[in-house]
């Protein structure tokens, strides 16, 4: 059997349209204007299955942060041959796969803009400031070549002892529209691929729903090898207590709760589902697969972005730094 997990992005978009088509998905295909390494057709591709007229929608996306989609692509293949096909009758399912074919196919986080799609879903742009991030930019976006030696955990753990670990988390994760080259750089515009997205989700037949349910698939944060479920509600809220009826509860985990994540993103994906479906009873969650540390995953991001913008002289350095993203 083919592994779900495919080596290129070309790879895990033949597979999964063609689990797709084994169940008989309504596929589509949009294709960006950006190619791929090999100048290769880049596309986001989507299947639905499931009632004509749901009552009930479920949206699964993959790959808003491109190298992330080799495990939300595989999740989302194991889905179609699990579950496709025993859907309860009202209940529609749209899987859009590969939100950034761009990343996905360049081993990068962000689009071919540098942008950060989670980042870039607001309504009106500039987006808003991030007051903490100018006095990090030198540190997070060195305009030097990627070197043998690098001085960024102790001035990490500098930042962190002057400013306290939830302000740092706050200028560096909460997004920034002033750094183009710059670490979650969330756009001057909306981009290509969320104008498909929001196309997409313009589609008539989505709209009968009356409740909608919104899984955005990723991987970095938690523990290694378990996954979270995290809802931008608290803990006391309705929308909490639905998806702990729903899911495993153990692994519902609201960003409101003491201790979790202490940072607020704009223009996250998720947002953009809420406002497409205002009139609906909506509940999103972001379901993060843990791999590796934070500071491991800050490092991956700082070195690629570097190497993106500034290049490397040595070959194998180079080829080091991308395969360390990847597998972060």
């Amino acid at each position: 059997m083919t592994s779900l997990f495919a080596d290129t992005y070309t790879e895990a978009r033949a597979q999964f349209l063609a689990a797709a088509t084994h169940v008989e998905a309504r596929t589509s295909c949009h294709v960006i204007a950006a190619r791929g390494l090999q100048d290769e057709q880049l596309a986001i591709d989507t299947a639905r299955v499931g009632s004509e007229h749901p009552h009930t929608l479920i949206l699964l996306t993959s790959g808003v942060h491109g190298v992330e989609g080799f495990a939300g692509s595989a999740l989302q293949q194991l889905w179609l041959a699990q579950f496709a096909r025993e859907l309860p009758r009202g209940v529609g399912v749209l899987l859009i796969h590969a939100v950034n074919p761009f990343g996905f196919a360049h081993g990068r986080r962000v689009n071919e803009n540098n942008v950060d799609l989670n980042r870039n879903a607001l309504t009106l742009f500039p987006g808003p400031q991030n007051a903490g991030y100018p006095g990090l930019n030198r540190w997070l976006n060195p305009a030097t070549p990627v070197p043998v030696l690098d001085d960024f955990i102790l001035r990490g753990l500098w930042y962190r002892l002057r400013h306290g670990t939830p302000a740092l988390q706050q200028a560096i994760a909460g997004g920034q529209y002033d750094f183009p080259h710059g670490l979650f750089y969330g756009g001057d515009s909306t981009q290509e691929s969320l104008r498909i997205v929001a196309e997409l989700l313009a589609d008539p037949w989505l709209h009968d729903a009356h409740t909608v349910l919104h899984v955005d698939l990723h991987t970095g944060l938690g523990a290694r090898g378990s996954y979270e479920m995290l809802l931008d509600y608290a803990p006391t809220s309705p929308e909490f207590a639905a998806f702990t009826r729903w899911f495993d509860a153990a692994h519902v985990v609201s960003d409101h709760a003491d201790g979790a994540a202490n940072y607020v993103a704009h223009g996250m994906v998720t947002q953009l589902i809420e406002r497409t479906f205002a009139a609906a009873r909506t509940y999103t969650t972001v379901v993060d697969f843990g791999t590796t540390t934070p500071t491991r995953i800050l490092k991956a991001l700082r070195a690629e972005n570097r190497l993106h913008h500034h290049g490397s002289a040595d070959a194998l350095r180079a080829a080091r730094v991308r395969a360390e993203l990847r597998e972060a």
